[in-house]
């Protein structure tokens, strides 16, 4: 990329990117953890209210079995939780991975409109009840465009929630869907980008939830119940297959066939204590394949074909061992913005990112409005100036790492000849990009 910068800028062109300005994470070499400096979710949290020390119990979000979605739009983790008898805060924050920091976008409900005692799906402001989330977070694009939430132990008794609740980044508003009931409440889901559906496995059954229509559709049944919660699960959309590992055991689930196998059979060794809880697992969409983190420098990869594990050393910074209730849950998520697995384990620790493979992502898609995705525009000395697309100057056709565009147009010879080498430069740009080595 410096390569061609270096020809673009020779040209008189400036170079518009899909993401944000450049830092270390596009430095990071394959095989690699980089620690975030400075990215406390505490730092965030909310100012205390009488009697209530918000910021002290906030830590709970994740600490106590606390979830996480990506949201792919704008390159951000949203993590969301509390719950039980653990914390009441209700609030929705969101780790950015091109600015770096930590939001707290929502909330929470003010402290007085917060009942104590029972249970309390909804909160007397009319917005949902703070629950642990285990793996019931998920994110749905545009034209949905909203955070989602299911299942889950709802502040103060802990009994099981069965509100479907969308958080739409459109009206930066909560809304309450179709219930749907579940006998547990820890219920893993992920988003299938196929059918734009959602699909989630309670206790009782595999359902297929679709966010437009809003109504649920049983599929495979449980033979007698999962009764599984301190699970994680990630898709591989083109194989049409959910992994789901936790609590000593990996599950398999065809979306197209509704063949569902509990404890796969593994060939060979599983890594000690990788399944025990709830691993991070995620599917890194650019190499194919599903990897899992449980803690510490190493990562591991799944191959369903042959039912083994892989182990991958690292190297540069360690994150910290896996100290939240119940595992890691959907708090490991690959960023396809940035190329690299982002995990947050504590309220007090830095966030970490891992690349694996060459690259520094695809560019994110234009949202057309505030709080959408960011467009850098380099100029001169390197300088970088950032805002959100849609918005003036912006230019989402332009491919994030091989768009130059051309200053002073005209009719001038030396434009063509300009335009020319601009073309070539970007056709070379493009070709290195398709050819992403693995690492090992």
């Amino acid at each position: 990329m410096g390569r061609r910068l270096a020809v673009c800028a020779a040209l008189g062109f400036t170079t518009i990117t899909g993401n944000a300005s450049a830092d270390a994470i596009d430095d990071l070499p394959p095989g690699s953890w980089y620690e975030i400096p400075n990215s406390h979710m505490r730092d965030v949290c909310p100012p205390d209210a009488p009697g209530y020390e918000y910021s002290f119990y906030c830590a709970n979000v994740i600490g106590a079995w606390g979830g996480a979605a990506l949201d792919t739009t704008r390159g951000r983790l949203l993590v969301w939780g509390g719950g039980h008898g653990d914390y009441k805060g209700n609030e929705l924050y969101a780790f950015d991975f091109h600015a770096l920091t930590w939001t707290r976008i929502w909330g929470p409900t003010p402290d007085a409109q917060i009942p104590s005692g029972g249970t309390h799906e909804v909160y007397d402001d009319g917005n949902p009840g703070s629950r642990h989330t285990y793996s019931g977070l998920s994110y749905v694009p545009a034209p949905v465009d909203a955070f989602v939430t299911m299942g889950g132990s709802l502040w103060q008794s802990g009994s099981a929630a069965q509100g479907t609740w969308f958080f739409s980044f459109g009206d930066m508003a909560w809304t309450r869907r179709a219930d749907h009931s579940s006998d547990g409440y820890g219920d893993p889901t992920v988003y299938d980008p196929v059918t734009a559906h959602l699909w989630r496995r309670t206790n009782r059954e595999m359902t297929e939830y679709d966010p437009v229509a809003d109504s649920y559709t049983d599929r495979f049944e449980s033979n007698g119940g999962f009764w599984k919660a301190n699970v994680s699960a990630a898709l591989d959309p083109d194989a049409r297959l959910m992994v789901i590992v936790g609590e000593g055991e990996l599950d398999e689930y065809n979306l197209d066939t509704d063949a569902y196998t509990v404890n796969v059979t593994i060939a060979g060794s599983t890594p000690a204590g990788l399944l025990d809880a709830a691993p991070g697992i995620a599917f890194d969409s650019m190499q194919k394949r599903f990897v899992l983190w449980n803690g510490g420098a190493d990562v591991y990869t799944y191959d369903p074909a042959t039912k083994m594990f892989e182990v991958h050393s690292t190297m540069g910074a360690t994150p910290p061992a896996i100290t939240a209730s119940g595992g890691t849950f959907g708090r490991f998520r690959y960023v396809p913005s940035r190329n690299v697995f982002g995990v947050v384990t504590n309220a007090d620790e830095n966030v970490f990112v891992l690349r694996m493979s060459e690259g520094q992502g695809e560019p994110l898609p234009g949202t057309g409005g505030a709080g959408g995705s960011t467009t850098s525009v380099t100029g001169a000395g390197g300088a970088t100036s950032s805002g959100a697309a849609g918005g003036a100057g912006a230019n989402p056709s332009e491919d994030s790492d091989c768009g130059c565009h051309m200053i002073g147009r005209g009719p001038q010879s030396w434009y063509w000849l300009a335009l020319s080498a601009n073309i070539v430069v970007c056709l070379l740009c493009r070709r290195r990009q398709s050819r992403v080595r693995g690492w090992r």
